[in-house]
């Protein structure tokens, strides 16, 4: 595992250019030099549109952009060790556009100068170890003793939740029933005696 590593943004590169193994070789040679060390890995290449940059212009001159990290075994260059000034991140915070510092500069190829103030360490070392990946067991478990199971609940008496849910919309049903047979046959009765009085 390359314990030490070191993310570079260069932003004259694009992602489809950069795969072939000769072109890594050459930005590895230059960030050799950088890091003052021959034994480099190429960790990741990442689209700088996949960080949220631009979508370039479709003109000459006009690059996406991509981010390289690379890791090594070998503890960081005096130039690198830059970046963790306090000098560095003041001069970054500002937003202006920090050249990398003339004895750190070591691109022959310009699409290989890196963008300073992107530059990003990783120590890997500092990080806390992983937990511990869980054992398999038998699926048995270990004997802890008598089991006391809880107690079950209390009976319930569900007549009453009967009466409620069936005997009483029965009841008014059938005083429905009654009323509207009322209606319907008695009232008539009525009505048809108070007509046959007024035609006499």
């Amino acid at each position: 595992m390359l314990l030490y590593q070191a993310e570079f943004f260069m932003q004259l590169r694009e992602v489809e250019k950069v795969l072939p193994s000769s072109v890594q070789s050459e930005i590895k040679q230059d960030l050799q030099k950088l890091w003052n060390n021959e034994a480099l890995e190429i960790v990741n290449i990442t689209n700088a549109l996949d960080r949220g940059g631009r979508v370039p212009l479709p003109l000459a001159g006009h690059y996406e952009g991509v981010y390289v990290k690379v890791g090594s075994k070998k503890y960081f260059s005096s130039c690198l060790k830059r970046v963790m000034t306090p000098e560095y991140q003041k001069q970054c915070a500002t937003g202006a556009k920090v050249k990398v510092p003339g004895e750190c500069n070591f691109c022959k190829i310009p699409s290989n100068c890196i963008t300073w103030c992107k530059t990003e360490l990783f120590d890997l070392t500092k990080l806390e170890p992983a937990p511990p990946v869980p054992t398999m067991g038998s699926g048995i478990l270990e004997d802890g003793g008598y089991f006391d199971p809880p107690e079950s609940p209390p009976s319930r008496d569900y007549f009453p939740d009967y009466i409620v849910t069936l005997i009483v919309p029965l009841i008014i049903a059938i005083l429905l029933c009654l009323l509207l047979a009322y209606i319907m046959y008695g009232r008539r009765e009525g009505v048809a005696k108070r007509n046959a009085k007024t035609n006499k």
